[in-house]
């Protein structure tokens, strides 16, 4: 079972819905040059990360690029209530049995993947059987993990997956092993995406790499990549959907900030993150401040707990970390002091969210206590591993290495590139903790729990061995009904958090972009995502 809360990415679109733009404007005079009327329109924007590969099979951090290309049986969207709904995709109706144990899908005719082959049942139930395959080593195999046999297959006891059966070319049956709550909703995540046969088997170790055999569904096609400059994707005007508005998405990769924001002026690049620093810059500046739009994206930042490191096996020096870190102050250097605080799993906007929690409490006096208590081991330090290209959790690790000192904790900062990163924390060694900032990739909080379990945290770098706690989660977990579920789920958040600091949330804060002129219509995904926006963008000259 494999899975990453750093890069989980589940967020609650009715947040995403309240997004703001400042002024409101989408018409008015030229912030930047524009490509020249007559050219593509082509969307461009910088890539945090080179990927590691476009098989989102294998990838936790690589999802922006995937989300374009390929497609799943259902989709999360916006309803009219402003909450999440799930909804029709390359499936067009599904039927679930009464005792919630078979889904049957309905796929849409005529679909076809960017190598013109048809969508056909058999495409998923190869997609299933790739994902639980042991010699794929994929990373988001718990997406298909309630599925009958799965498990089976991905330990290498049987050939199939038992429960995946192909009706006919345009019908498929999943049977789970046994009811599971967000199994639909996990469907609609980036890891459930669906894979043509042909081209995967053809292409082998070139799938996720070269745009031959990288194809799917989707409104954008993989066109080419650069390693470490750029990716670009083209529109699939043969989309089973209505196509996208733009030529095509550029995105430029190993940009630092500086040269980021000298691009934007110069109409090079079409959206920008912005900083406390830029955000300030642009909004004093007429010519900039109407194209600033600030959202609230219910993500959060939080601290990861490695209990393969023998002194945070130890409950008293997880609770005296947890008591040592001055979280409003954290809130005013790092948020602007409009952070919110989080004391529970799940951040705010999301099912499952409690406000009312009690707080975790800042008493660096009773932190010292407890150091003294837990009799550290000396000889095993405390590292902190810090994501080198997730530059804005750098202060925060240097600040959370001074608050640590004064209670008695001498923490080294172990800067790694994201590959090495990410290869860390999967294998749980040579680190103690680590910052990072938590999403989600659907509507539904069953991935944050489940992150405590024995069978996830290992992947997720908590290396949990509490087998009581996991039984719990788990009973929770299988319950049908949504709201018994999530409040079953909920009943934990004092015994995770607090009882037995099994991590530390940090804080939720308010987030700002800015687009060129050019750009219209831009409305971020219900995760948040700029790159999920791709499909309805438009660019004017």
């Amino acid at each position: 079972m494999k899975k990453k809360i750093l890069a989980i990415i589940l967020i609650m679109a009715f947040l995403i819905t309240g997004c703001k733009a400042k002024g409101g404007k989408t018409n008015g005079s030229e912030v930047t040059e524009g490509k020249s009327s007559g050219e593509e329109k082509i969307f461009t924007l910088t890539l945090f990360q080179n990927p590691k590969t476009l098989d989102i099979q294998k990838t936790n951090a690589d999802y922006f690029i995937p989300i374009q290309i390929y497609n799943r049986l259902v989709e999360t969207e916006v309803g009219e209530s402003g909450e999440p709904e799930i909804v029709p995709s390359l499936a067009k109706s599904w039927e679930v049995s009464e005792d919630g144990l078979v889904y049957t899908f309905h796929l849409n005719k005529g679909v076809k993947f960017h190598n013109g082959e048809e969508l056909k049942a058999d495409d998923v139930l190869f997609t299933i059987e790739k994902m639980m395959d042991p010699k794929e080593a994929t990373v988001n195999s718990s997406v298909f993990e309630a599925i009958k046999g799965s498990k089976e297959k991905l330990e290498g006891k049987a050939e199939k997956v038992e429960g995946v059966k192909v009706v006919d070319d345009y019908t498929v049956e999943l049977t789970l092993e046994k009811p599971s709550g967000p199994f639909l909703a996990g469907l609609s995540g980036a890891p459930a995406s669906i894979f043509n046969r042909k081209a995967v088997e053809e292409g082998k170790d070139k799938f996720g790499f070269d745009p031959e055999y990288t194809v799917g569904t989707g409104y954008m096609k993989f066109k080419d990549w650069t390693q470490d400059k750029e990716i670009n994707l083209i529109r699939n005007d043969d989309y089973f959907k209505e196509p996208a508005k733009v030529d095509g998405v550029k995105y430029l990769m190993n940009i630092d900030k500086a040269t980021e924001r000298m691009m934007f002026e110069n109409g090079e690049i079409d959206y920008l993150s912005l900083d406390k620093a830029s955000y300030e810059k642009y909004n004093s500046d007429d010519k900039y401040k109407e194209y600033i739009t600030e959202y609230s994206g219910p993500s959060m930042d939080y601290m990861v707990f490695n209990q393969k490191d023998p002194n945070m096996a130890k409950l008293e020096v997880r609770q005296a970390i947890s008591k040592a870190i001055d979280r409003e102050t954290f809130n005013k250097t790092f948020y602007d002091g409009e952070g919110i605080l989080i004391n529970g799993v799940v951040p705010p906007g999301m099912p499952g969210y409690q406000k009312n929690l009690p707080e975790i409490e800042y008493n660096p006096n009773e932190a010292k206590e407890l150091i003294e208590k837990a009799n550290i081991d000396k000889s095993s330090p405390f590292i902190i591993l810090q994501n080198g290209d997730s530059e804005y959790t750098h202060p925060m690790n240097e600040m959370l290495q001074k608050m640590l000192k004064e209670v008695g904790i001498e923490a080294e900062i172990k800067n790694m590139d994201m590959t090495s990163y990410w290869d860390t924390v999967f294998s749980g060694e040579g680190f103690s903790m680590t910052i990072g900032p938590v999403t989600a990739d659907v509507a539904d909080p069953d991935d944050f729990y489940a992150s405590f379990t024995v069978e996830d945290s290992g992947a997720n770098g908590y290396n949990v061995t509490d087998e009581e706690l996991s039984k719990k989660i788990n009973e929770a977990r299988d319950i049908t009904d949504t709201d018994e579920r999530i409040k079953a789920l909920n009943e934990l958040d004092k015994e995770i958090v607090h009882e037995k600091a099994l991590y530390f949330p940090i804080a939720s804060k308010v987030r700002r972009y800015i687009t060129s002129s050019r750009v219209k219509n831009l409305n971020l995904s219900w995760q948040g995502w700029v790159a999920g926006a791709t499909y309805g963008v438009e660019i004017e000259e």
